[in-house]
C-alpha cells in the first residue's frame, strides 16, 4: 500500500471511530511516534492501525478469499492478489466496483469470475499501464 493510501486509511479510520483531533493527535504520538501522519513509518503506521482496530475500526475494504482449490479453471488467489496490488498501484487507491468496470474489457464482468486463460492478459495490461505510469513519473512503488 502506497504511502498516500495509508494517509487515506488512517484519516478514514479516525473519521469512523469519531475521534475529536485531540485523542488523534495523542494516538499519533502514543502508537506511531509523530505529529503528523505524514510522518509515519512502517511500523507506526501498523502500530496505529492495531490499535484503532482495538478501538473498533474495520475497514469496508472487501478482499474476497479465492481459494484455487475451490476454483479450478479460474484466476488464482496469486493472481487474483497480484491483480489487486496493480490496480493499487495505477489507480491510485480505486475502488473494486472500478476495478470490474476496467476488467469488463477482457469479456469479464468482475475480478471473481476471471479465468485462468484471461487473467494473465488483466496482469500484462496492468503490468503495461503501471510501467507507462511509471515512465511519466506518476506511479508511487
Amino acid at each position: 500500500m502506497n504511502w498516500k493510501k495509508r494517509i487515506q486509511l488512517v484519516q478514514v479510520a479516525k473519521r469512523k471511530l469519531g475521534l475529536p483531533d485531540d485523542q488523534y493527535r495523542a494516538a499519533l504520538r502514543e502508537y506511531a511516534g509523530v505529529e503528523s501522519s505524514t510522518q509515519m513509518d512502517d511500523t507506526g503506521f501498523d502500530r496505529l492501525m492495531d490499535h484503532f482496530r482495538s478501538l473498533g475500526f474495520v475497514s469496508d475494504k472487501r478482499k474476497a478469499s479465492f481459494s484455487s482449490n475451490d476454483r479450478i479453471g479460474m484466476a488464482t488467489a496469486g493472481q487474483v492478489n497480484l491483480i489487486r496490488e496493480l490496480w493499487d498501484e495505477v489507480s491510485e487507491g480505486g475502488s473494486e466496483a472500478s476495478l470490474n468496470k476496467w476488467i469488463s474489457r477482457f469479456g469479464v464482468s468482475a475480478l471473481r469470475f476471471l479465468d485462468d486463460k484471461t487473467a494473465p492478459k488483466v496482469i500484462a495490461g496492468l503490468k503495461g499501464w503501471k510501467a507507462r505510469l511509471e515512465e511519466q513519473g506518476a506511479c508511487d512503488t
